[in-house]
């Protein structure tokens, strides 16, 4: 640098002014008057024009000849690169010296002769297309040819034809009137220069100029310092594709800014373009920039093309080299002030080559002092950078300082330009500049070709030692059956690939072997499983095998199947053709597939649960690195390590790879230990060594290069013949026949064909045999010469007949596409690749061979039985021969491919939650093969060698490529980018971008057009504009095709066909309906399109449903449907099952008269009549049935007046087959507006088909408007069967909306009251330890709970301080009523639990207080705790078991206080109950003189008034306050999830869990909710794993290890749930409580009883499994809340926080209701029935009116008139009232008659009690339970049937039935003893059964069932008592001795069979057999024995004998005598 600053002061103006010479001073004639003049017409010279020098002038031509060829070359190379990158229309036109057409008839009739030609020619490149059309012109054009001599010279350019096509030809030729000879002449000197660049070898060749030493380039002599070491290497170098333009192209080409004013374009115009009109010259300007301004460079050449016509395309040229230089200093230059112009500086800013210009304009304007400050700050930078260094060096690490910056660096972000960072060569890059071949390497150059030589590389290791396969575990050895030992490669690596865990990269040639290598690996995981009974357990466990291309996938997973069976491994593909289900996916252990599905499935996140089984992957072909391709392969390895790390689950990753140089780099991304994973294996492994020859074609003239490659071909393939098999690689179907064609013809006039199939031999004559047998044309014609050809277009039979003679040597010649190479290993001596371009439609144009082709290809060259040697031949352009060289001689490097699809990339991983903020992306960006390759190679990633040495880990680099992507999706909508903080979100166009593997630009374009009323064409328009097409481009030859097509397709297309979206357009239509199409190119471009159409038409759906457009979503989901079918919407939907013949599809579509719906209705025979094809009329009939139909009905409940619930009914009304149906249909549930225009609820259901013959029924949130509509619509419709819809209109006529509810209760801004306020010194004690103040709520309520009787109702936020208030009503009941009753109900056990501990230690001393005790069920207990404590609580059933006989029970009566607690769960499973006893306990006080004080608690109620007046309490004495009204505030946040399968959503919330509790709670106590308490395991070791990735294990601890050794053995690591003990229970509340334990995972059924307050809370999913409907219920609102309320402590906390993370459909439904208080509603009337019969029982009903009575005093009733249609009420006035109970009175009191549960008098209003009714109130059993019993139960009935019976109670309906439970059921029915027919294990009947046996047959269960079966028990006892009564009652001796023997069984745990003796303690299985064996039958008979006999027979220890002892002693033993009065007159058998 300072080295520059002295160059720089040396040419400073001071030191050199002096030297400069004074000008002139002439007058002017003309001053300057500062007014604008035109310099029209002037002559201006510039400076030095007068000076003259002069050269020699032979040395002036020379080397104006060689500028001139340089400028042509740079032209030529110019054109080609920018065909290679967008082919566009002026690409297509710029060749030099080619013909173009100058009018619109002559273009057309250019375009009808390529697509002659095409026919002729086959499928080939345009440019061979256009040579041929140049040299068939020119003999046309030829007036010295007559007729037959143009015919013959045409012929000999194309082939034979006949005098039609000939004609056809001359008439085309005549039409184009613009082309001349001159014009061909002139083509032939342009393309006189080389279309590539020289192959440089190192001998010496002739200068032509050598005479002109000053003109030689600098580059000419870059070869001579090559020593005489390396002349002994054959080096061969090009120059790169990627090269900018030459230097002399870019000064004639480059416009200095500074030139540029407001004027310059329109001086242009009529300069370049002639026109001499101003207005006319300024509108064309206008337009020209008008274009210029738009994104798309492709678009702006065709149009400015089309503009300005085809003769400017040199200015156009122009133009577009420096659009934005002349479009920005244009604008600039026509700004009329400086607010304009600062606009457009800032929009330059914007892009880089704005600041480029800016920078370029603001240079030039600079002072020199301006400049020296620049010289100086970069010198003090420089040194800066040498002082850190210095710093570095002296041992401070590089990576820590530059990871310690942090946050400083993200603020010093850059936007790059990934396209120029981009290799737009892709796979085929070249960043090797020279390639070194082998010893013995040759040249040999021929006419108009080179041919390189490389000798086979021999084996230098032949005596290795081979491993045998009997060395291998005996195990393991039938995965090598037949096969004596491994070759060498195997040998080496098995004892890694085996025996050892490591990851592993095998480097090795094509054919080496390597497949066996992935089958050690997978024995290796498979080992890893193995039983110690020689089995496997095969679900623990997952392989996943990538293979590179779909054609190989099912010979892959053929192998692996027939390898593996003997293992019972399964093995399945998983491929874009073939779809697995969750299912098969499970069942599978190997699933074969391509990295793009894979990147799919874990993505999308749906197979999480089958992705982590994953524990091996196998990545065959890994070099694809260097493909576009390659990007995917980075991408799953990143995210498999990065899921390694955060699971610590190790997977491992083994890549295969052929031989490559910088096999190291790819070692380091897959994470392989270099001495004991990496091996590599060069071409000397080959099991074939290989000749190769690179033959490179030089000719210029394409059509030439196009006849020399047949030529070289036939030479080629004659050399071998009759001595080796030929394989001859083509690239279209077509030419495989037309090469086997034209070798034959060469043959046949070289008299050659004698070589290829001796006359009268054998094979002859079995070609000839064969070919009779073939379906093909093609192979009957070449048969029997001895040539074959094979493509995927042949019948199977025809492939196979190939396959098998050339297998067999019978054909000499195979001419193939590549699918031989791929699908079936069919080896030659010798192959030929015939060309190396191919057609890509999705690059648009032909391209060069991957090298993954290239390579499959070249491996079948050499058969291993036979050859010592192959010969492999490539023919191709001379320019390409480096790229070829390099890559079979492991000399092309690896580079990544990742910055061009980097957004996309990023954005999935954003989805996928695994990159949360800007430093996540970076560090992920670390993993990367590309982070790799740019610390190699920084220059080839554009990163300069000062850039590296600022930041030598690239982490600049890698934030700058984060922004960069991250910048370009915030822009297209796909994510939420806060650049302050660095975070990064999803949005919901990210997800679809993601799950749909659709690129940013498409989203963005999508997002852009599309508008709620768009129509089917600008659908398909929009479908066309998609960045996947941008590429696609309209051939000349094509467009007759498609004008063709386009009149066909039924959808019109605005567009002319020569657009690109025209075409998209129209070959998605003709894909659709099924049209032919003739071009293989065209054929490609529509295979194409109609991949990508099924997901982009998918996006376009999701984003349409997302934005509630109904008609547009329906529009787009019926075209996704119509593509899969490829058939119309109107079409007959018969057309979706393949069974039916064409013609039969058409007669039914001929019968358009008869409705779609009336073939439902018609018999077989009908429509066997209707087709005349009656054989047909059964299968069409039953395949109308199998079509999927659905039957709707809904029920509407009006929540409130804005939101509606909709309960709707779905049954299926089809037949179902697993062979159609698969194993589910899914169909979106759409709810619509009136117009149907709006979406207003969308959800997805999925039907099963185990399902299929049960109601569904889901429950839908709906809002709804005021006024209010007449109708909504809700539609169901098939995901993937066309005309599968059902709508259902709702009516909303009749609908009454609710009442507005009332005002809420404000809080006052009062002084808090202090604990003295209580008055009395005892009760002051209780609180002031806690605090000394009572908090807002507390003290508002103070006065009306503690200083008066009032009937209270507090409606608060949860954590609120609602206990402490009931206290106060508590306290002053003990002060003013002693001896009255206290009695406390909360509708859950675990609710009344807690509160029972707390008030025990709360209230036990006080002297009023007799006990506090808790009801259990058991009436007499229960009696007498209500007798003896002066506090009772309850649960709802106790409570009203016990005070439903109220007037017999003084203690009842004597309740002076009701605490009712959580009183808005009145709406839920125990609501009714909670309601009848609330009811009752006021109805009580009014019937008696004890007054009963009723105090309600409740959470925020909108309708907080009607409870109020329910309970009694004046208004004022209601509290109702908003749910914001918190002492402590809670901060909610809501994140939704968009994943519809629930374990994936779950699994993906994990990640964002985890940060939740980082980011929102650090250093605080957090809780994380979760379903149930198998997540609640899972989750917890998810946080411990992921706190592990942060090297943080103990950061959720806030003390030390040690402190917690005592507690290890009980603690179980913060997690809470239902199987729980006390102990572990309250040591962990005790940990949090205390900030010990920072996180808790709690299963969300304890989060009632849970005494625990959190700072964060984490709602992790609000679904939980039904198994009853088979479906994700969300928690009900009051559960959320109720969880909400644990958030923010008390003294601690400022703020409380929660987080929910739920299914992104009810985001908005949890946003409305946990900010709005929740209206609660009755369900008392389906529920009524028990409650009735109770009352009747106990005669507090007595007739029908008293029962109406009895609901007056519910809270029902209070809300039928507020909120009529929720209860099926049609109106509000007193009728409607009376006519509504007195109805539902009577159907309830006619269902308890039919019961017999009570009857009713002959007046028919009086009712009494039946002996049923009786029981069932006595032991609180239901009605429909006791109806069961007396049904049932017979005279006859035994244990069985008694268990049977028992469990079909109805109190066992709600029995849980849990996800994937039946598996574990069906295991457990297997070892029971009684089993029933066709058991259903979805049934919660069923499953209380089988836990019933299993309790009788002491079998241990875990887990959710263990609980499962206490629930069971609590309820049998008493069924089984109420059955004795009911046997006893009908006088059946026997079997209710049997019931009470199941009583005994269930008691005991023992079935009647079983030992008496296994009733004692410390009693097995053998020991009462021993016992039994020796005589002792039961207790009885162990008692009598004698102590020592007693003692020897048990051997049992004295502590154990002693525990015996005790029971037998205290064993029942009776004593029954009896005596017959008067016996002697009673005799057997009288009555």
């Amino acid at each position: 640098m300072a080295e520059e600053h002295a160059r720089w002061k040396q040419y400073e103006y001071s030191a050199n002014s002096n030297l400069v010479l004074t000008a002139e001073r002439r007058t002017r004639d003309h001053e300057p008057s500062g007014e604008a003049e035109s310099l029209a017409n002037r002559k201006l010279h510039r400076m030095g024009d007068r000076v003259h020098r002069s050269k020699p002038q032979a040395l002036v031509e020379k080397r104006d000849k060689i500028e001139k060829k340089r400028k042509e070359r740079s032209e030529k190379d110019l054109a080609r690169k920018k065909a290679k990158a967008g082919g566009t229309v002026l690409a297509a036109v710029s060749e030099p010296g080619s013909y173009r057409p100058k009018t619109e008839t002559t273009r057309l009739a250019y375009e009808q002769m390529l697509h002659f030609l095409s026919s002729f020619l086959g499928e080939q490149p345009a440019d061979i297309l256009r040579g041929a059309a140049d040299e068939v012109l020119a003999v046309l054009k030829d007036d010295s040819l007559q007729g037959p001599n143009k015919k013959k010279a045409c012929e000999s350019l194309l082939n034979s034809m006949t005098d039609e096509r000939f004609s056809e030809l001359f008439q085309i030729g005549s039409r184009i009137t613009d082309f001349y000879l001159d014009d061909e002449g002139a083509a032939g000197e342009a393309m006189d220069e080389n279309l590539g660049v020289s192959v440089v070898f190192d001998e010496d060749e002739e200068e032509e100029d050598d005479d002109v030493d000053e003109l030689r380039d600098e580059d000419d002599d870059e070869d001579d310092g090559i020593g005489d070491e390396e002349i002994k290497k054959t080096v061969i170098g090009l120059r790169d594709d990627d090269d900018d333009m030459p230097e002399e192209n870019q000064k004639d080409d480059y416009i200095d800014p500074l030139s540029l004013d407001a004027y310059w374009l329109q001086r242009q115009m009529k300069e370049k373009c002639g026109i001499d009109d101003d207005n006319d010259a300024v509108k064309m300007a206008k337009e020209v920039l008008s274009i210029m301004q738009e994104a798309d460079e492709r678009e702006i050449e065709n149009r400015l093309v089309i503009l300005l016509d085809y003769d400017k395309f040199d200015f156009i040229k122009m133009l577009l080299a420096n659009r934005h230089t002349v479009v920005f200093c244009t604008l600039l230059g026509q700004a009329q002030d400086e607010a304009e112009k600062e606009s457009i500086r800032e929009k330059m800013q914007a892009s880089a080559e704005g600041k480029a210009i800016l920078h370029a304009l603001t240079f030039a304007h600079k002072t020199e002092g301006e400049r020296k400050r620049e010289m100086e700050m970069r010198l003090r930078k420089e040194i800066r950078g040498l002082r850190e260094r210095e710093a570095d060096q002296n041992g401070e690490p590089i990576v820590e300082r530059f990871m310690s910056e942090g946050d400083s660096m993200l603020q010093s972000r850059n936007i790059l330009d990934l396209e120029s960072l981009a290799f737009t060569q892709g796979g085929h890059l070249m960043a090797n500049k020279r390639c070194e071949l082998p010893p013995g390497s040759q040249r040999i150059s021929h006419k108009g070709y080179e041919e390189v030589l490389v000798p086979a590389v021999r084996n230098m290791d032949e005596d290795a030692v081979l491993k045998k396969i009997a060395e291998l575990p005996a195990w393991a050895q039938p995965a090598f059956a037949g096969v004596d030992s491994l070759n060498r490669i195997q040998s080496k690596v098995c004892d890694t690939a085996l025996y050892s865990p490591e990851n592993m990269l095998v480097c090795a040639p094509t054919g080496a072997g390597k497949t066996n290598v992935a089958l050690l690996t997978m024995l290796h995981e498979i080992g890893l499983h193995l039983r110690s009974d020689g089995t496997f357990d095969l679900d623990a466990f997952k392989i996943v095998y990538l293979a590179p291309m779909k054609a190989l996938v099912a010979e892959i997973v053929l192998n692996f199947q027939n390898r593996l069976e003997a293992f019972g491994i399964k093995v399945k593909e998983f491929t874009g053709d073939v779809h697995l289900n969750k299912q098969q996916l499970a069942e599978a252990n190997i699933i074969v597939m391509t990295p793009e599905k894979f990147d799919v499935i874990t993505r999308k996140g749906d197979a999480r649960p089958f992705t982590r089984l994953v524990r091996l992957i196998v990545i065959d072909e890994i070099h694809l690195l260097h493909d576009s391709r390659g990007p995917v392969i980075e991408t799953l390895v990143t995210r498999t390590i990065r899921q390694i790390e955060a699971t610590q689950e190790l997977v491992r990753i083994v890549g295969l790879s052929a031989t490559l140089p910088n096999y190291h780099d790819v070692a380091a991304m897959l994470r392989v230990n270099n001495d004991k994973g990496l091996f590599y294996f060069d071409n000397s492994f080959r099991p074939v060594p290989l000749e190769q020859m690179y033959i490179g074609i030089t000719e210029k003239k394409a059509l030439k290069r196009f006849q020399l490659m047949n030529e070289i071909t036939y030479e080629k393939v004659v050399e071998q013949a009759g001595k080796n098999q030929v394989l001859v690689f083509v690239h279209s179907r077509k030419e495989t026949a037309k090469t086997a064609r034209a070798i034959r013809t060469m043959a046949e006039e070289n008299d050659t064909l004698g070589r290829f199939m001796v006359e009268d031999s054998a094979s002859q004559e079995i070609c000839r045999e064969m070919a009779e047998t073939a379906k093909s044309a093609d192979l009957k014609e070449l048969l029997p010469f001895g040539f074959g050809i094979h493509h995927a277009g042949l019948a199977r039979s025809d492939r196979e007949l190939v396959e098998s003679l050339f297998a067999d040597g019978h054909l000499q010649i195979l001419v193939s596409t590549a699918t031989l190479a791929w699908g079936v290993n069919l080896p030659a001596h010798t192959v030929i690749i015939k060309g190396t371009q191919i057609y890509n439609p999705e690059a648009g144009r032909w391209v060069e061979l991957s090298a993954l082709d290239v390579m499959q290809m070249m491996g079948r060259a050499g058969r291993p039985q036979y050859d010592t040697s192959g010969t492999g031949i490539i023919i191709t352009t001379y320019n390409e021969l480096q790229y070829y060289l390099s890559l079979l001689n492991q000399q092309l490097p690896i580079e990544s491919q990742m910055i061009t699809p980097l957004p996309d990339i990023l954005n999935s991983e954003i989805v996928l939650g695994s990159i949360q903020n800007v430093r996540d992306a970076v560090n992920w960006l670390g993993y990367t093969y590309l982070y790799i390759r740019m610390l190699k190679n920084p220059t080839l990633y554009g990163i300069t060698a000062e850039e590296l040495a600022e930041d030598p880990v690239l982490e600049h680099r890698r934030v700058d490529l984060i922004h960069t992507a991250a910048s370009a999706l915030f822009k297209a909508n796909l994510i939420k980018y806060d650049r302050k903080s660095g975070n990064l979100q999803c949005t919901d166009l990210g997800r679809v971008a993601s799950y749909f593997y659709v690129s940013y630009n498409s989203i963005a374009t999508f997002n852009d057009h599309l508008k709620p009323t768009v129509s089917d064409i600008e659908i398909l328009r929009i479908f066309s504009l998609a960045g996947e097409f941008k590429n696609m481009v309209v051939r000349e030859e094509e467009k007759i095709e498609l004008l063709k097509l386009a009149d066909r397709v039924p959808i019109p297309i605005k567009e002319s066909v020569e657009e690109p979206t025209a075409k998209v357009n129209v070959l998605l239509q003709s894909y659709i309906s099924q049209l032919k199409l003739d071009g293989f190119a065209l054929l490609a471009d529509m295979v194409y399109i109609t991949q990508s159409a099924g997901r982009l038409f998918r996006a376009l759906f999701e984003i349409v449903v997302r934005r509630g457009w109904a008609s547009l979503a329906l529009k787009c989901l019926n075209l996704c449907k119509m593509i899969d079918h490829r058939m119309w919407g109107s079409m007959i939907p018969l057309r979706q099952f393949k069974a039916i013949p064409e013609e039969v599809l058409k007669k039914l579509e001929k019968k358009d008269v008869i409705q779609w719906e009336r073939f439902l209705d018609m018999s077989p025979q009908e429509i066997g009549e209707l087709i005349r094809f009656p054989k047909m009329g059964k299968t069409i009939h039953k395949l109308i049935h199998q079509f999927p139909k659905l039957d709707l009905s809904a029920h509407v409940q009006p929540i409130t007046r804005n939101v509606m619930k909709v309960e709707l009914i779905i049954t299926p009304d089809f037949q179902w087959d697993d062979k159609v149906h698969g194993s589910a249909e899914l169909f979106h549930v759409f709810v619509e507006d009136v117009d149907q225009e709006t979406i207003l609820h969308t959800e997805l259901f999925i039907l099963k088909g185990r399902y299929i013959d049960e109601e569904h029924i889901i429950s839908l949130t709906v809002p709804m408007m005021e006024p209010v509509p007449p109708q909504y619509f809700v539609r169901v419709v098939s995901d993937r069967w066309l005309a599968a819809e059902t709508v259902l209109p709702i009516s909303f006529r009749h609908l009454i909306l609710p009442e507005k509810f009332p005002p809420r209760t404000e809080l006052l801004d009062l002084q808090p009251l202090p604990v003295t306020a209580l008055r009395n010194p005892v009760y002051e004690a209780i609180y002031s330890k806690a605090f000394k103040t009572f908090n807002a709520i507390q003290t508002q309520v103070h006065n009306t709970l503690y200083n008066t009787n009032d009937n209270t109702l507090i409606a608060a936020p949860t954590g609120s301080g609602k206990t402490i208030c009931a206290e106060f009503a508590l306290l002053r009941a003990l002060s003013e009523k002693p001896d009255g009753k206290i009695v406390y109900v909360a509708p859950l056990d675990a609710i009344v639990l807690q509160r029972y501990r707390e008030w025990s230690a709360k209230f036990s001393h006080l002297e009023a207080i007799k006990g506090i005790g808790m009801l259990t069920g058991e009436s007499t207990t229960d009696l007498k705790v209500l007798d003896k404590c002066t506090i009772v609580l309850s649960a709802p059933e106790p409570w009203d078991m016990l005070s439903r006989r109220w007037k017999q029970r003084k203690n009842v009566q004597n309740v002076s206080l009701f605490i009712v607690d959580e009183v808005h769960l009145i709406g839920g499973d125990k609501g009714p109950v909670l309601e009848v006893i609330t009811s009752r306990m006021r109805y009580i006080g009014s019937q008696t003189e004890q007054k009963t004080r009723i105090v309600a608690l409740s959470a925020s109620v909108a309708n907080a008034k009607d409870l109020g007046e329910w309970i009694g309490a004046s208004s004022h004495s209601l509290y109702s306050f908003h749910p914001n009204v918190r002492p402590i505030p809670l901060e909610i946040h809501i994140q939704g999830f968009d994943i519809p399968h629930y374990a994936s959503r779950i699994l993906a919330m994990s990640k964002p869990m985890y940060n939740a509790i980082c980011s929102h709670s650090p250093g605080k106590p957090a809780m994380v909710v979760v379903a149930d308490r198998k997540q609640a395991r899972i989750t917890a070791l998810d946080i411990i794993a992921y706190a592990g990735v942060d090297e943080d294990t103990h950061r959720f601890l806030n003390c030390s290890p040690e402190d917690l050794e005592p507690f290890l053995s009980k603690l179980r690591v913060g997690l809470i749930h239902d199987g729980l003990n006390d102990s572990d229970l309250g040591l962990i509340e005790t940990l949090i409580t205390s900030g010990a334990l920072l996180v808790v995972v709690v299963a969300r059924e304890k989060c009632w009883g849970l005494a625990i307050n959190v700072h964060l809370v984490v709602i992790m999913g609000t679904e939980s499994f039904d198994g009853r409907e088979h479906r994700y219920l969300n928690y009900p609102i009051t559960d959320v809340l109720q969880i909400m309320g644990c958030a923010g402590r008390h003294g601690h906390d400022p703020v409380g926080k929660a987080v929910i993370l739920c299914h992104t459909p009810k985001k908005e439904y949890y946003k409305k209701f946990l900010y709005e208080p929740v209206p609660v509603e009755s369900h008392l009337d389906h529920f009524l029935h028990d409650h009735i019969s109770a009352e009747v029982v106990t005669k507090v009903i007595e007739n029908k009116q008293e029962a109406v009575d009895y609901l007056t005093w519910t809270f029902y009733y209070r809300r039928l008139t507020l909120n009529p249609n929720y209860y099926n009420m049609t109106g509000t006035t007193h009728r409607h009232i009376s006519d509504h109970l007195s109805e539902l009175v009577e159907n309830v009191i006619t269902d308890l008659e039919q019961s017999k549960c009570l009857t009713v008098e002959d007046d028919g209003n009086d009712v009494s009690a039946l002996n049923l009714g009786m029981i069932a109130a006595y032991y609180y059993i239901r009605y429909t339970t006791i109806e069961l019993f007396n049904s049932s139960l017979n005279d006859k009935t035994k244990i069985k049937g008694i268990l049977e019976i028992l469990t079909a109670a109805s109190e066992f309906d709600g029995l849980p039935i849990r996800h994937g439970e039946e598996k574990a059921l069906k295991q457990l029915a297997a070892h029971v003893p009684l089993s029933v027919e066709k058991m259903k294990f979805t049934d919660p009947h069923t499953k209380a059964f089988l836990l019933l046996q299993a309790h009788l047959s002491r079998m241990p269960l875990a887990g959710d069932l263990a609980m499962d079966q206490k629930q069971v028990l609590r309820d049998v006892l008493r069924l089984v008592q109420a059955m004795v009564d009911v046997m006893s009652s009908s006088g059946w001796l026997k079997p209710a001795l049997a019931a009470m023997e199941v009583s005994q069984m269930v008691v005991q745990a023992l079935w009647d069979s079983s030992s008496n003796l296994l009733q004692l303690p410390n009693f097995t299985n053998d020991l009462a057999k021993k016992c039994t064996d020796a005589g002792i039958e039961n207790v009885f008979d162990l008692m009598d024995m004698e102590d020592d006999d007693r003692i020897k027979l048990l051997e049992l220890p004295q502590s154990k004998l002693g525990q015996i002892a005790a029971v037998c002693n205290r064993f029942p033993n009776i004593n029954l005598e009896y005596e017959v009065a008067d016996a002697d007159s009673i005799s057997a058998g009288e009555q």
